[in-house]
């Protein structure tokens, strides 16, 4: 075998791997990004606080209690405390100027930021928590964004069957340019595959060869696909996220199984099926 034959042999294939690794790629993200929609949008939902402000005079005591109702509530996932000269010295910071000088005085106040679990955050359930708060004397006042709690409950379930439904247009795409991949790839060896049958090859001696090549091919993909999928869901985690990757996890799985699931039977059966194809075209409509 020449040297050019060589050359445009690992060029094929080359362009094979490729050309399914990124359909993989962009595969496996849509199907991790729907099974985990309810977890990026649970994690959004916690991270939305409820800061309730203080008094200037309330006590050490009533603060201690109110602290320790938060610490005892199973709804509440997290809180922090910041007093006012800590949320003071992080304004001054942030402009550059201390504030507290050129007022003379701190007019901000002690405070709680409260994060509850995500099945808790809904208007309703909020709008009634932060009524029970108010009550309370030694609070001034409590605050939250309603209106981005309402927006994220009332989308996100239209969101999701739009995802759902592109999802299975997506997987539909990729099934068929995985066979289209495939397909210009045997059909540039067409006149060999009619070679061996006019001398006698059996059909199913003539599509093992080609079978086992294209399934070699579809798992290398899928792996290059898996590992740089896996490479950028860790580096944005890490990054942007920093969600638990023990809740991700089974999704991780899932998704890089299926590629390899995808790759492995469009490789077999599209071979399988293209092969036999040119097996029984007349000479004549090969060219």
């Amino acid at each position: 075998m020449s040297k050019s034959n060589n050359n445009r042999i690992f060029s094929n294939y080359f362009l094979v791997v490729v050309s399914i690794s990124s359909v993989l790629f962009f595969l496996s993200s849509f199907i991790f990004f729907v099974l985990n929609s309810n977890k990026i949008v649970d994690d959004f939902k916690e991270k939305i606080p409820v800061v309730v402000f203080l008094n200037d005079e309330a006590s050490k005591v009533e603060i201690s209690q109110f602290e320790k109702n938060l610490s005892i509530d199973s709804s509440i996932k997290d809180f922090k405390y910041t007093s006012k000269d800590d949320a003071a010295a992080k304004f001054s910071s942030e402009i550059g100027e201390n504030f507290v000088d050129f007022l003379g005085y701190n007019p901000l106040l002690n405070s709680f930021d409260i994060y509850f679990y995500a099945d808790k955050v809904e208007t309703f359930y909020i709008n009634d928590i932060v009524k029970n708060y108010e009550k309370e004397d030694y609070v001034n006042e409590v605050s939250y964004d309603a209106p981005l709690i309402f927006l994220i409950n009332e989308n996100f379930k239209k969101v999701k069957d739009w995802v759902l439904i592109l999802a299975i247009f997506f997987i539909f795409i990729s099934i068929l340019l995985i066979n289209n991949t495939i397909r210009l790839s045997i059909y540039s060896k067409r006149m060999t595959i009619k070679t061996m049958q006019l001398v006698g090859a059996t059909k199913s001696f003539i599509r093992r060869p080609f079978i086992k090549t294209q399934i070699k091919l579809g798992l290398l993909s899928a792996l290059i696909s898996s590992l740089i999928f896996v490479s950028l869901i860790y580096y944005f985690n890490i990054t942007y996220f920093n969600i638990d990757l023990i809740i991700i996890q089974n999704s991780i799985f899932i998704s890089v199984g299926c590629a390899f699931l995808l790759s492995l039977l469009i490789s077999l059966i599209s071979t399988t099926i293209i092969t036999t194809r040119f097996l029984n075209l007349r000479i004549d409509k090969l060219y």
